[in-house]
Formats: structure tokens, sequence, C-alpha cells
């Protein structure tokens, strides 16, 4: 039984990453995989040998391709999640500070998506949270406001940012993850739903 053949979820439940995070994986030939009529298969020997090659890549994949998002919308919160999904990259969506530093404190994070004007505690005051947390953490603050708000300045105390204006397109989602991400790339075409 150890050779048996496996799908796509049984592959993400086991390595605890995102379905379409295993398909894209399996695309890009960065894990083993074969098609049994259409259909992508696993066998669980090859992937737990693997596992035990590339235990390092597989951290940076589960803990350094992960994004956290902090919007008091759902509809931002939702929008991001999905275009930064379509780039293979794990997203967790909270809506407000309180439960980003949560977050932060159970998990590590390669890049924060975060408003700045928000309820209860506002995007500045996250980001010091945050950065006390992890100081590598880097900050991509999505807003409407400029530079000359008072709250957009504070937030550069606490070092440097990425800015996206809202409204935001996926080529401004993809530009700013190929920054930080080496499997996403800046040249790539605008991804579209219809195209998978």
């Amino acid at each position: 039984m150890e050779d048996s053949l496996i799908t796509v979820k049984d592959v993400a439940d086991y390595l605890k990453l995102k379905e379409q995070t295993v398909y894209l994986l399996a695309r890009q030939n960065k894990i083993p995989s074969l098609k049994v009529g259409g259909s992508l298969r696993f066998k669980r020997s090859q992937i737990d040998a693997w596992l035990s090659a590339r235990n390092d890549s597989v951290r940076e994949i589960s803990h350094q391709h992960r994004v956290l998002i902090v919007d008091d919308e759902e509809a931002v919160r939702s929008t991001l999640k999905e275009m930064v999904e379509l780039h293979g990259i794990s997203a967790v969506t909270v809506k407000s500070g309180f439960e980003a530093i949560a977050q932060a404190k159970q998990h590590a994070f390669r890049l924060v998506f975060l408003d700045l004007n928000m309820p209860e505690m506002n995007g500045a005051e996250t980001v010091k949270a945050l950065k006390e947390i992890d100081r590598g953490l880097a900050v991509v603050v999505v807003t409407a406001l400029t530079g000359e708000d008072q709250l957009f300045r504070s937030v550069l105390e606490f070092g440097p940012v990425s800015v996206i204006p809202k409204p935001f397109t996926i080529n401004h989602i993809r530009d700013v993850l190929a920054l930080y991400f080496a499997n996403v790339s800046r040249k790539e075409a605008a991804i579209s739903k219809s195209g998978a």
C-alpha cells in the first residue's frame, strides 16, 4: 500500500497546502506526479522521498510562500486572496489589526497586504505590532489615501513599504508578488479565470 496512487486532495492534505498549489507545483515539475486517465495522481512513496530530499524547500513553500491580507472590507479581502492564490501562493485573510497580530504570532508570513484606514487599530499601528513580531515581514499598503495624509506618512516610520492604490488590478498584485516570490514573473500575461 506504500506505493498506492493518491489524489491532488490527498497530497494537499498531506502537505498542508491548497489543492491549487499542488496543481501548480505538479505543472512546474516541482513535485513528482503522473497522469492517469487525464487526472493527476501521485505515488505516496515518491511524495515521501521528495519530502525527505526537499525538506527545506517544503518548509519554504508552506511558510515563506504565505501572504497575510488585512482589510476591514470583505470584498477587498476576497478579491486580494483570489488574485494572490492565482499565483500559487497561499493567503490568509483577516479583518482587523488585532486578528493580523494573532495570525503573525502563530504563523510565518513573507508578505502582508494591509489597509491603512481600519476601525479599532489602524494600519500604522498594525504595521508597528507586526514588525515587532517579524522585522523581515514585507509590507504592502493597499489604500486610497495619498502621501499627504498623516496616517499614510505615519506607516513609513516603521520601515520601507510598497504601495498599491485602491482600486487595484491583477497587474498591481502580480508586480508586487514578483518582488518577493521567485515563482512569480512580472512578465507573465495577466491571469484570467477563463484560461484554466
